[in-house]
């Protein structure tokens, strides 16, 4: 085999690509998104516009119909907001623009790995702290390191992926007092718990503070690829700075104003995969199985073998995620909350593998 002509970047030889893994499984229970389709008259809407839609021509660049439409419904400025291809690609201009080689970002972990990654390809350093034995922040070790290392960006997960559990808001206020920078709170899960979890109040507090969401989740529109940010308008303008010409595409443009008209009935499905949520968590802790309190739409689960419960389940047919090769996840599995049937799949076959053991 002959050497490539380029290897990559020396700080990336040893960074994993990110993996969602994925295997046929009639119950895709992995990857916490919805399995309700969008509502159907928006599916309507938009069937009408791609027909008279200039996909000859660039799009808006500056998204203002999109950005119109997200100020409206997130009562907050224009000027403060941040479009782009899916929350990913928001945290990914976020640390082109404020990230980079002289400066550093703090983590929680275990939290979601892109919150890492993402950092590393921008080419800034990252510091990880472990949280406590429930998966909170253990704020009195966050604000030592803070003081220690004055971290230029802290990422805050809440509600956390994978464990599901949101961080007070006194947390997140007290590390908004402390960072030298700024805070990325991550809300991608948000509209699964209550309201008055979210840090949205704090945004006219503090200067310093950055919340990212998503249409992927709740929104029921994972393969739209749209996510956003709420923020103060002097860090918008350095987002733009990085960003790619017409990184949004007219299509996602539609979708993303067509949401936001249709939100009620786009968001009306929350509470049933909430129900689907407690269902899962009541029905296993009856088997005996230990699961960890959640305000998201899946639940984290422990087994004594983890790797065995996973196989077992494909044989059934579900497909949920495996988190027992991480450190602070022994033995855990992750399980997203959705339709009726997709939860008695899943129980059905959890009970198949306990009376098989």
């Amino acid at each position: 085999m002959t050497r490539p002509p380029l290897s990559p970047r020396p700080d990336l030889a040893d960074l994993e690509p990110y993996v969602s893994p994925q295997r046929p499984a009639r119950w895709r229970m992995n990857t916490n998104e919805s399995p309700y389709p969008p509502p159907p008259g928006l599916v309507d809407e938009l069937s009408e516009q791609i027909a008279a839609l200039a996909l000859n021509r660039y799009p808006d660049k500056d998204a203002r119909g999109l950005y119109r439409a997200l100020a409206g419904y997130a009562d907050w400025a224009a000027d403060g907001l941040w479009a782009a291809n899916g929350s990913n690609e928001v945290l990914m201009h976020l640390f082109l623009a404020y990230g980079g080689q002289t400066r550093t970002v703090l983590t929680f972990e275990p939290t979601y790995s892109l919150h890492s990654l993402i950092p590393r390809v921008a080419g800034t350093r990252i510091r990880n702290l472990w949280r406590d034995e429930d998966y909170v922040i253990d704020l009195e070790a966050a604000l030592e390191e803070i003081d220690r290392s004055a971290p230029d960006i802290v990422v805050v997960c809440s509600p956390n992926n994978p464990t599901g559990n949101c961080e007070p808001l006194s947390t997140v206020r007290a590390l908004l007092g402390a960072a030298p920078g700024i805070v990325v709170v991550d809300e991608a899960y948000g509209e699964f718990a209550d309201p008055d979890e979210s840090v949205r109040p704090l945004l006219a507090e503090h200067r310093n503070l950055v919340l990212v969401k998503t249409f992927s989740k709740a929104w029921r529109l994972a393969g739209a690829r749209l996510g956003y940010m709420l923020a103060d308008p002097a860090l918008v303008d350095g987002m733009a700075r990085v960003r790619l010409p017409y990184h949004l595409s007219t299509l996602t443009q539609a979708v993303g104003q067509l949401a936001l008209r249709y939100s009620d009935e786009t968001l009306g499905m929350v509470e049933s995969i909430t129900k689907q949520r407690g269902r899962l968590s009541v029905e296993l802790q009856a088997m005996g199985i230990k699961t960890f309190p959640s305000r998201a739409n899946f639940v984290l689960f422990h087994t004594d073998d983890a790797d065995t419960v996973f196989n077992r389940l494909l044989e059934r047919d579900v497909l949920v995620r495996n988190y027992s090769s991480n450190p602070a996840l022994r033995g855990c599995l992750r399980v997203t909350a959705g339709l009726p049937e997709e939860t008695d799949a899943f129980l059905e076959a959890m009970r198949w593998i306990l009376d098989e053991s």
